[in-house]
């Protein structure tokens, strides 16, 4: 017999749009190599695009491209571009990116859906936040509606600059620039060009942790009071990948910052697991814990 406190029919409010910012800034450090490891350019950059979206489902706040020893400099290139890409709402792309070699197979990649692209089609409102472009130094700015909105204070304009943007009237269509603070608006792309960019990054977070199938598992940091205590009080924590073949402090060498090694995916099923999974894998039960008391 099914025995719960829990009601078949309860609603939980684990569901809000738009969706809050993370209470815990999360970094996470993945290297260029992995795109390096596939021939084929179309997958190379699904596949970079397929880490645009893990991190934008578990609000990732910043999304650091290491360039390891093992990638090839195209591959670190594209890698990069694409996650800048994924971050302009589709209704801006053909205005900032033109015809562009390295992005031909851009039209492979998922869509990322984030509050501020609009995924749903609605028309604007008093206080929708969203990403605009600069269209002139009148402070026009295209937000994917049927004609532009003007700033409110257009002093300082950068013309063709993408930016957030907050409605303030729609009659007229008045907007101003916006922080985001309070919502998830999608992850700042950073460049780690060197072993020493790497342990700089790094530094920026109060906890640093290394995913590896040689770490502690994750079930084991649950049962310690301790360890639970100090990823729950944390305001800002780093994850770090390797490759499929090697962990990232195996990849950068002596020197990094690491204070703990963990293992997300105890017991699993198969030999190695690619980046991408232990991405999402570890992303998932990080944010069991991280958002254990909502109702």
């Amino acid at each position: 017999m099914w025995c719960s406190e829990l009601s078949a029919t309860e609603v939980g409010s684990a569901f809000l749009w738009p969706p809050p910012a993370s209470r815990v800034r999360v970094g996470l450090v993945i290297p260029s190599s992995n795109l390096s490891l596939y021939p084929d350019v179309r997958f190379k950059t699904r596949l970079a695009g397929e880490f645009a979206r893990v991190a934008s489902i578990f609000r990732v706040s910043s999304l650091a491209v290491f360039r390891d020893p093992d990638a090839e400099e195209s591959d670190h290139r594209l890698f990069v571009k694409v996650l800048k890409y994924m971050l302009v709402p589709p209704y801006l792309r053909l205005r900032v990116y033109r015809l562009d070699p390295e992005l031909r197979y851009a039209g492979s990649l998922p869509p990322l859906n984030i509050y501020p692209h609009n995924p749903e089609g609605r028309a604007p409102e008093v206080g929708d936040v969203r990403y605009g472009l600069v269209l002139d130094e009148h402070g026009a700015v295209e937000v994917g509606w049927r004609r532009p909105c003007r700033l409110v204070e257009p002093s300082g304009t950068r013309v063709g600059s993408v930016d957030l943007f907050e409605v303030v009237s729609l009659e007229p269509f008045l907007c101003r620039r916006a922080s985001g603070a309070g919502i998830y608006v999608g992850y700042e792309v950073v460049e780690l060009n060197s072993a020493k960019d790497l342990a700089s990054f790094v530094e920026g977070f109060q906890l640093v942790v290394n995913t590896s199938k040689r770490g502690v598992a994750f079930s084991k940091v649950l049962s310690d009071p301790g360890s639970v205590r100090r990823f729950s009080t944390t305001s800002s924590l780093c994850l770090l990948f390797g490759n499929p073949k090697k962990d990232l402090d195996e990849i950068a060498g002596r020197g990094l910052r690491i204070d703990l090694t963990v293992n997300f995916i105890p017991h699993q099923g198969v030999l190695s697991v690619r980046t991408l999974e232990a991405v999402a894998a570890s992303l998932a039960a990080l944010n069991l814990l991280l958002t254990s008391t909502l109702k």
